[in-house]
């Protein structure tokens, strides 16, 4: 009886599909598609019909590029209408970061998508906001070609001390700020240079230099 309902509820978003993007005439060969996209996917009805209108809002019905954007949207936990609320959510707080951090590294061409990919792990994997990821930017403007790796370096640095805030990344690099104006002072006092480790744990001299 369950089963029979779900059927009932999935032939009429196909047949909702066919009408309103395909004016009723969608290919034979769809049907067993979408009901092994429903199969594979988990995907409720809600979120096939919003499949269909995001390729067709995109000018790219054809089964090649749906079937990726359902790959993606599969990828990122989609299963209910609900889940493809927070899943847009989450990429317009992208976008907008993306926009000032390309903004803020005077970039005026495109992302590209490695810049993106690094953007969504800041972002999404490491729950870092804006405030945080500033702070790295302001790290930048000591660099003669700040780039995208050195931004990763720093705030995976971060993450990987378990840092969440803005306030205890800021605290951590005035702290070793302190540190190494200690150590240069001590060397400049004694003449003692042993230290080939300038900052904590030698990060390619990431922190060399710092400032406030």
């Amino acid at each position: 009886m369950q089963k029979s309902a779900e059927n009932q509820k999935r032939a009429k978003a196909i047949d909702y599909i066919n009408n309103k993007y395909f004016s009723g005439l969608m290919p034979t060969t769809w049907y067993p598609e979408i009901e092994l996209w429903f199969k594979k996917y988990g995907f409720d009805e809600e979120v096939m019909i919003a499949l269909f209108g995001y390729c067709f809002d995109m000018s790219a019905l054809h089964k090649n590029y749906v079937q990726a954007v359902a790959e993606a949207w599969n990828k990122n936990n989609i299963k209910t209408f609900n889940d493809l609320d927070v899943y847009y959510e989450k990429q317009e707080k992208l976008k907008v970061i993306a926009k000032t951090i390309s903004k803020k590294l005077g970039l005026s061409r495109a992302l590209t998508q490695y810049e993106y990919a690094y953007i969504e792990k800041w972002v999404v994997d490491y729950g870092y906001s804006l405030d945080i990821i500033e702070i790295a930017l302001k790290k930048t403007t000591s660099k003669a070609n700040p780039n995208f790796d050195y931004l990763d370096k720093l705030l995976t640095d971060w993450h990987d001390r378990g840092f969440k805030t803005s306030g205890e990344v800021q605290s951590f690099l005035n702290e070793m700020k302190e540190k190494n104006k200690n150590v240069k002072q001590l060397e400049k006092t004694t003449g003692y240079n042993k230290y080939d480790q300038r900052t904590y744990d030698n990060l390619d001299n990431l922190y060399a230099n710092l400032k406030k």
